[in-house]
């Protein structure tokens, strides 16, 4: 495989400290958090602590929300618990569609920096565009989404300011199924990849397992315990692996929520 291909591929890998774009990216876009919708939210402290063979070891998120429980804030604190990164997001005034994204980052070696995304959508509220810009506002990458009559992404494409490379992605929904196949494209229009990704998480499927609050709790591969709160926001959940019928502990996580008042 040849350096332009690999390059189109690595464009299209998303990733929150990257800020690049994909179509589980644009799926996922302005998602609410996995709370009730009332009693209003303001502020979650969650911890995820991941276990594996070699060690343990626990990261921290500090989280804020709107009246619509979207992101507008989420502080990241390493396993060190030395501040990592801090994303901020703009809505309109609906609370419902975001306008910017500002990812800062504090390391250790190269110090701090910050990029910032702008985001468009068509008539429909769909979004269309991605425009990335560095500190010094000076724009680096462009993305291009074109949606279906649901308002999901078919065709995304990424493009970089400072040379030719490009990265593009196209989606054919399954949508009894809730899944969603999605090819990786060369420049040359050869598949260098391809996945199947659930469209949407807030959908229970027939093979799997939910408890009374609607929260998934067995799956093919995994099992899940929660505790809750009294407003049946669930405040600690453990993720199991499921290996030949056993259940192996990798990861815990608590909330710990702040209700408006």
């Amino acid at each position: 495989m040849n350096l332009k291909v690999i390059l189109s591929a690595l464009l299209v890998i998303v990733s929150f400290e990257g800020l690049t774009q994909n179509i589980y990216s644009a799926l996922q876009h302005d998602r609410g958090v996995d709370l009730r919708t009332e009693p209003k939210v303001e502020e979650l402290i969650v911890k995820t602590t991941f276990i594996n063979k070699e060690s343990t070891y626990t990261k921290k998120d500090v989280i804020l929300v709107n009246s619509k429980h979207k992101i507008i804030s989420e502080t990241r604190f390493d396993k060190n618990g030395e501040l990592e990164s801090r994303l901020t997001k703009t809505f309109d005034s609906s609370d419902l569609r975001s306008l910017t994204r500002k990812l800062e980052r504090w390391h250790p070696v190269l110090g701090y920096s910050f990029k910032t995304a702008y985001y468009t959508y068509d008539e429909n509220g769909h979004l269309t565009k991605v425009q990335d810009k560095d500190q010094d506002d000076i724009l680096y990458q462009e993305t291009t989404i074109t949606n279906n009559e649901n308002g999901d992404p078919i065709e995304l494409v990424v493009r970089t300011s400072n040379s030719d490379q490009y990265g593009k992605e196209v989606a054919i929904y399954d949508y009894p199924n809730n899944r969603v196949i999605t090819k990786v494209l060369g420049n040359n229009g050869a598949v260098i990849s391809e996945s199947s990704i659930t469209i949407d998480f807030s959908v229970q499927m027939n093979d799997n397992t939910y408890n009374e609050f609607g929260d998934l709790i067995k799956s093919s591969k995994h099992e899940y315990e929660y505790k809750y709160d009294k407003h049946n926001n669930w405040t600690k959940k453990v993720i199991f692996k499921m290996v030949d019928g056993k259940r192996t502990r990798y990861q815990s996580i608590t909330r710990k929520i702040k209700y408006l008042k």
